[in-house]
């Protein structure tokens, strides 16, 4: 680099000294010199050009490469940052709210000090309370906008069905232009310019001045250019909100397929599952049915969510015709934007939309091995408020939601295979204990009764010794199944062991529970139990004790009971006897 820059130096020397000798006209100093010698200088400078040429273009060869090397470097850092940028991003959290209060800031800073303005504000619209409400202002006047005003007056209770960029001057201005202020300042010129995004209005952009005609048409361009930037902004700010929104519903539902505790109750189910949907759709009522057990043509709702003035958890609900039935009899997903102008004649049963007036509703199926086939149901009082993206949206979360309804279905066949007796198809001992203990909780919380019946078959020992053991299952199961049809569906009924077995009835004490145990000792002796030549009536011998009274555990209540039914058995059998507690 050196070695050309002499180059260059003394090819620039030679070129002045040969062109003021040799070129220059009023140069004569070599006049008489011969031909020979000037052409020989001639030559030279000829060589003095052409090396600083070489040099030029050799200088510029350099300097390309060296452009091209910090091109490729500039680049190469410029994807290493974004790389860097992208590995930061999966773990950094936009705060959007944070990203539009810095947003809003400097925007009401920037057109006030680009219009020179008394004061800027940014308002939007709230159509719910029908007003606005302040989003950032900048005042150089004592006096500042208000938080929110009402939408009335001659100008602002207009402006969101029509909004348009407009200048007033300060003969058009009255104090009902001015209702953003509590005590209004003297103003001179005002200008409000509306804030579309995706076209549709959500508020505006408003400048003042104490001086009167301070802004001409210019003016009012350029703050409809910063409320289209603004627009722009807030719209890229929603796609991140929206993103977050996704991320935290995906989030969500991960953790209701991975984290579902096996043996949860359903309703505790539909709970967290509602909270998830809570979080992605605005609704006012959220709706979980499933079609009754009997295979009727009705559904039966099993959870709800929110408004609970018509119909809520156990009610049943008429398909045809209504908004269940493309859901459930077609399975596949509607989507009704209102009410009023659609098809669907009523939502649950005929004449309902009379009751409360629900404009839009979102539904889809779920159909799993746990239940014969239901759906999930969104509706709002507003009218097209779910989309079709909506409609995929809920549809990806009932199909895993079927999915943890089949896992769980699974589970609990597994856990009833576990704790139902083979031969009877009722609880077994370890059942018996596991409900029991359940039932006493609830009742300890509650401070209700629980009532205690241990039964066994008298003198049933003669059964196997004289016919055999098949004839002495045929006998356990034949009493298994009265003792079950005696009482009612939400008592629970066990073998206890060999010929015994037990019942608790819930909510109930024992003297209000004597005429259960007695039907079944009456049952038990008048059925005839016929069976490859035998033919043979058995009796019951029943023994009950009651929560708390006779025993505030699970083993002192089994005990009371035990020593009741002995009673009863070393009294001839065939009866029942309350534990009584010995004087």
């Amino acid at each position: 680099m050196n070695n050309l820059k002499s180059t260059w130096i003394v090819s620039i020397l030679l070129i002045v000294i040969l062109f003021l000798f040799t070129v220059y006209p009023s140069t004569d100093a070599f006049v008489n010199v011969p031909e020979l010698f000037q052409d020989v200088f001639r030559i030279l400078l000829f060589v003095a050009i052409l090396s600083l040429m070489v040099f030029l273009l050799t200088e510029t060869n350099n300097w390309y490469k060296r452009c091209q090397m910090l091109s490729e470097g500039s680049n190469k850092n410029r994807k290493d940052k974004e790389s860097s940028i992208n590995a930061i991003g999966l773990h950094y959290k936009i705060d959007t709210s944070e990203n539009y209060q810095q947003l809003i800031h400097y925007l009401t800073g920037i057109i006030h000090a680009s219009l020179m303005a008394q004061s800027v504000f940014i308002y939007l619209f709230n159509g719910e309370e029908n007003c606005y409400i302040l989003q950032e202002s900048s005042s150089s006047h004592k006096t500042q906008p208000l938080k929110s005003f009402s939408c009335e007056g001659e100008l602002f209770g207009n402006f969101h069905f029509n909004p348009k960029p407009d200048l007033y001057q300060s003969g058009q201005i009255s104090q009902d232009y001015l209702k953003y202020y509590h005590n209004p300042p003297k103003i001179g010129t005002l200008m409000l310019v509306p804030i579309s995004v995706n076209g549709s209005y959500v508020g505006f952009i408003g400048t003042d001045s104490v001086d009167k005609e301070t802004w001409g048409k210019e003016d009012l361009d350029l703050l409809i250019a910063f409320s289209n930037l603004f627009s722009n902004a807030v719209l890229q700010i929603d796609v991140v909100d929206q993103q977050e929104v996704y991320i935290s519903f995906f989030r969500d539902l991960f953790r209701l397929n991975t984290e579902i505790t096996f043996g949860i109750e359903p309703h505790e189910l539909y709970k967290q599952a509602a909270g998830i949907l809570k979080k992605f759709f605005n609704f006012d009522k959220l709706t979980f049915a499933f079609k009754n057990k009997d295979h009727s043509s009705a559904l039966t709702i099993e959870y709800v969510e929110g408004s609970e003035a018509d119909y809520t958890i156990g009610h049943e609900i008429n398909l045809k015709k209504g908004v269940w039935e493309p859901i459930i009899l077609q399975n596949k997903p509607t989507l009704i934007k209102d009410y009023d102008k659609s098809k669907v004649e009523f939502r649950f049963q005929p004449d309902d939309l009379k009751i409360i007036p629900f404009r839009s509703a979102l539904g889809i199926p779920i159909s799993s091995a746990a239940k014969e086939v239901g759906g999930i149901l969104i509706e709002s009082f507003k009218i097209d408020n779910y989309t079709k993206e909506d409609v995929e949206t809920l549809s990806l979360f009932g199909k895993n939601f079927a999915e943890i309804l089949n896992r769980l279905t699974v589970y609990q066949s597994m856990k009833d295979l576990a704790m139902v007796d083979g031969l009877t198809g009722i609880y077994n001992h370890r059942a018996f204990k596991e409900r029991l203990q359940v039932e006493i909780e609830r009742s300890r919380r509650y401070d209700s009764n629980l009532t205690l019946i241990i039964l066994d078959l008298d003198k049933f020992k003669r059964i196997n010794d004289t016919y055999g053991h098949l004839h002495g299952d045929y006998v356990l199961k034949k009493s298994a199944n009265i003792i079950r049809g005696s009482v009612r569906t939400v008592d629970t009924v066990a073998r206890y062991g060999g010929e015994e077995f037990a019942v608790i009835l819930i909510n109930a004490d024992k003297k209000s529970c004597i005429n259960t145990a007695e039907r079944i000792c009456k049952n038990i002796h008048s059925f005839l139990f016929e069976k490859d030549g035998m033919t043979e009536r058995m009796s019951i011998s029943i023994g009950m004790s009651e929560y708390p009274c006779d025993g505030d555990d699970m083993a002192s209540l089994i005990s009371s009971a035990d020593m009741a039914m002995y009673r009863a058995k070393r009294a001839g059998g065939n009866q029942v006897i309350m534990f009584e507690h010995e004087s």
